[in-house]
């Protein structure tokens, strides 16, 4: 009887014991010996994944199965002259002569499997080129329209269709529908009748079928595509999508220098990127694919460029904010101690328009927090936040103090001071403790104020204070899950949050920070909850939605996650490069990070957008789709 197995597994069980009468007479291994024999090989060079073998018991023959390119990107073929052999066998059991060195097994490599009774299995052992069987679309893209959600379903069963699902959120998808790209699986080609091989594009406007096959040519799988209009959420958070991110290695640095870049900025559809070191040289990305829009600048006509601007913002209006950073602490930080605030009323490209102009250490400032526990060493504006349309309207802009530790708010009304001096306070809360990224987030324009803040460092705190006076702030307790913590009483100086922000979003209230830990390498990685109106302590655990490390409840980082989860392989940065041969620009001395919230146009997603310095930044979507 023959008997023929996909061998893959590690042995289970000793093969039952059989009598020979003779050593050197030819027997053939019975099914369950054969089942529970393993041989792998490996390549000498190009790879060193370990490829399975098919075992033919009655032909005495192994052939190690080795793809046909054994490359995803390039037609790479493995030398099959120059192998390796590894086998597992019960005990007792040998090859005789041993496969242990390098073989030839185009020509095949003959030997004896000696069982424990001394029974002597005769086998060839080969190795033969494997052509794929995948048949997937891997992902498709609306080139005009790149952020549009789709999904690409697999078929359920044998023999039916898969599909590629576009959700239609706005009309202006129908001219989008014209020029579509796919990515199949590696050596995989398609058919489809409305492809133009002149453009590479696909017309799926009238719903077009695709087929793709595999490089073995026979697995085939076809997807229909269908357009969509998603259901949305009457309230809280849906579909979760991983936008784009990426690492700023030497290599490829994406615009950022070493120890320059330090906060972030939402107007339209620009994620604005802060240059410390020169102005001018403030980085403007499209926030929906990460593409750094070289030709696109930040105006910074009439603002002093011998000044240090570590901090930007959007006001509610999507109005860029930048402010000085204004320090006593180091004289070489700071060329003075005068603010400077500009926003850009007419868009980024049109010159900014100054705000305010005032003196740290007296006036404006007075007190504020400068004199404060006898305070002479501070600093203001690491960091910038803003409630309201700075240009129109009430609204507040919020900063920190370091030393000593106090919020910081501006007030404005129709782009103006509206209060003779700045505004001080410390709402209490278990945490005393703040450092660069330190950020406080005003949730309301008008005293008494509504914040939040974070300590920027490894005290782990989130405080959130709720409109009133006095001490009433509410510490988040560090989630135990999704979440890298230690105890704040005695802190694991290995674990940090730095920066923090706030957004309501179909009834949900949104709070992001970015928590590092340095074990082995300082890592961050971006969480997300939902607060509440009326938050506890345990509200950063009890509204968990996602991290961007292993994805919401229902992720998984091991298996990639089920889409929409918010996993995704951008999820974290690092000090170490994902690409071997280069590095990071920086270590990010200044331990400066950044998160903040963006809306889209329709109100039916909130992007999220986390920036580490010297490391790198990533992109999330959060939307109200039921999906």
């Amino acid at each position: 009887m023959k008997y023929k197995y996909i061998v893959s597994g590690l042995l289970a069980a000793a093969l039952m014991a059989t009598s020979c009468a003779e050593v050197d007479e030819i027997n053939h291994l019975d099914g369950v010996g054969t089942s529970q024999l393993t041989v792998k090989g490996l390549l000498v060079e190009g790879s060193t994944a370990e490829y399975p073998s098919v075992i033919d018991a009655e032909n005495g023959l192994i052939t190690v199965q080795v793809p046909y390119y054994i490359s995803d990107t390039d037609p790479i073929m493995g030398d099959l002259t120059q192998m390796k052999l590894e086998a597992q066998m019960p005990v007792g059991y040998k090859f005789s002569p041993s496969i242990s060195g390098i073989h030839d097994l185009t020509q095949g490599f003959q030997t004896n499997l000696i069982d424990d009774k001394g029974c002597a299995h005769p086998f060839t052992i080969v190795a033969d080129y494997v052509k794929s069987s995948a048949a997937k679309i891997t992902s498709a893209l609306l080139v005009e329209s790149p952020r549009t959600t789709i999904v690409v379903n697999e078929p359920v069963a044998p023999g039916e269709n898969g599909s590629i699902v576009i959700y239609k959120t706005s009309s202006s998808l129908d001219g989008a529908l014209h020029a579509a790209t796919i990515e199949v699986s590696p050596w995989a080609t398609f058919e489809c009748p409305a492809y133009d091989p002149a453009t590479g594009m696909i017309d799926m406007s009238g719903n077009p079928s695709i087929t793709v096959t595999a490089q073995d040519g026979v697995t085939k799988v076809t997807y229909d595509i269908m357009v969509d209009l998603p259901k949305l959420l009457e309230s809280g958070i849906g579909y979760i999508a991983n936008m784009w991110g990426f690492q700023t290695t030497v290599d490829d640095p994406h615009g950022f220098e070493a120890g320059a870049n330090t906060s972030l900025a939402v107007v339209g559809d620009y994620l604005i990127v802060a240059n410390r070191l020169d102005v001018t040289k403030m980085l403007v990305f499209d926030r929906f694919n990460g593409e750094l829009l070289e030709n696109v600048r930040v105006n910074t006509t009439g603002m002093p460029t011998d000044r240090e601007y570590r901090a930007i913002c959007n006001d509610d209006a999507g109005h860029l904010i930048a402010a000085t950073f204004t320090s006593t602490v180091d004289a070489t930080a700071t060329a003075s101690t005068d603010v400077r605030i500009f926003v850009w009323k007419d868009g980024i490209q049109n010159p900014p328009t100054s705000i305010l102009w005032a003196n740290m250490l007296g006036g404006y400032f007075k007190n504020a927090p400068y004199g404060i526990n006898n305070a002479t060493k501070l600093h203001l504006f690491s960091t910038i936040a803003c409630c309201g349309d700075i240009t129109s309207g009430d609204a507040v802009i919020g900063t920190t103090s370091p030393q000593p530790i106090r919020c910081v708010f501006l007030e404005f009304t129709d782009g103006k001071p509206s209060q003779p001096t700045a505004y001080v306070e410390w709402g209490g809360g278990k945490y005393a403790s703040m450092w660069n990224a330190s950020k406080a987030v005003p949730i309301t324009k008008n005293r008494p104020l509504g914040y939040l803040w974070d300590s920027g460092n490894a005290r782990l705190g989130m405080v959130f204070t709720p409109v009133g006076t006095g001490n009433r702030a509410i510490s988040f307790e560090a989630p135990k899950s999704h979440f890298w913590w230690g105890d704040a009483s005695k802190p694991d100086w290995s674990k940090s949050v730095r920066s923090i922000a706030y957004c309501e979003f179909n009834g949900a209230h949104l709070v992001a920070t970015t928590n590092g830990t340095n074990n082995g390498g300082f890592a961050h990685r971006l969480y997300v909850a939902n607060v509440g109106a009326n938050p506890t302590v345990t509200s950063m655990t009890d509204g968990f939605i996602f991290d961007s490390r292993e994805g919401n409840s229902l992720g998984d980082a091991s298996k990639g996650g089920p889409i929409g989860t918010g996993y995704g392989p951008t999820g974290m940065t690092s000090v170490f490069p994902y690409v071997s041969g280069t590095s990071i620009i920086g270590p990010n001395t200044l331990e400066m990070n950044d998160v903040i919230f963006g809306r889209s146009s329709d109100g039916n997603a909130v992007q999220v957008y986390m920036l580490v310095g010297d490391q790198g930044l990533i992109a999330y979507e959060m939307t109200r789709f039921d999906i």
